[in-house]
């Protein structure tokens, strides 16, 4: 593996979704702050919905409901893809923190004429 495949590997890996994770705070700050106090909940949701409602296999549509219970079946979609996006991306953040020492290690023994193997995905 050479040390550019290492770089934008660990750029993908590492600084993308960390990345990601501090824009989407940062944006919805303001949503989950009442009176300097921060509701951890609505942390998980609002930053877990870009990366959750791509995964959700099932959607509930609504159907026969009226205007609030179309809108309330819509809101619970997007509760469960906020849920499901939490748990995806604090997997990414537990990841990106492994993929520091492992890209250290690589950087260490790219020169070295070791043969590092691409990771099978």
């Amino acid at each position: 593996m050479t040390r550019r495949k290492i770089w934008k590997e660990f750029f993908k890996k590492t600084v993308l979704p960390a990345a990601a994770a501090l824009f989407l705070f940062l944006m919805f700050n303001p949503v989950f702050t009442k009176n300097g106090k921060t509701d951890y909940f609505y942390v998980w949701l609002c930053c877990g919905i870009p990366f959750g409602i791509r995964r959700m296999s099932v959607w509930l549509v609504p159907h026969g409901y009226d205007i609030a219970g179309t809108v309330g079946i819509v809101a619970l979609n997007f509760i469960l893809g906020g849920i499901i996006g939490g748990v995806v991306l604090v997997w990414r953040l537990v990841c990106a923190a492994w993929y520091i020492p492992l890209t250290v290690y690589r950087l260490l023994t790219a020169g070295k004429g070791s043969i590092i193997e691409d990771p099978v995905e």
